[in-house]
């Protein structure tokens, strides 16, 4: 083996990557980056909101950020209308709301904390993402099971 001093480089051009890292890599991008598969949203809450529905306060693409503060205070319970694999995140600009615990079933949202069925009160910064599971979009609401939270700590 021999050594080669301008290896490892920062920088490879893709025509060099094996072709099992290029094929994977068109297929992430396909789904990632093609159409409009990603959006930001800035929504406002009234207060007293429980509910927000997609295709009405979300968005219907599969990954959306949202910038979200209320008007008041608010507790979320339910996302209706979500399809299988819709990732939502919320980055929380206020103290106004308030997201719910519940079962996997009607859109409730399935919070990863230790006491079932309480609550989490975001405070601005804190960053919360959820996925959902067993949506079809339509009648079927699935439930939004939490895949990370982070606080604003600073």
């Amino acid at each position: 083996m021999t050594l080669d001093i301008t290896k490892p480089i920062d920088r490879v051009q893709v025509s060099e990557l094996p072709s099992y890292i290029r094929e994977d890599r068109e297929a992430i991008e396909s789904v990632v980056v093609s159409g409009n598969s990603i959006t930001t949203t800035v929504t406002q809450l009234s207060p007293g909101t429980t509910i927000l529905e997609v295709g009405v306060d979300l968005s219907t693409v599969k990954i959306e950020n949202i910038i979200i503060s209320g008007l008041g205070a608010s507790i979320v319970a339910f996302i209706t209308k979500g399809t299988a694999g819709q990732i939502k995140t919320f980055i929380f600009q206020d103290a106004d709301i308030t997201l719910q615990d519940g079962v996997k079933s009607d859109g409730k949202l399935y919070l990863n904390q230790i006491v079932p069925l309480s609550t989490f009160s975001g405070t601005s910064g804190d960053i919360i993402s959820f996925i959902n599971i067993g949506g079809d979009g339509v009648a079927v609401h699935g439930y939004w099971k939490e895949l990370y939270r982070a606080l604003a700590v600073k």
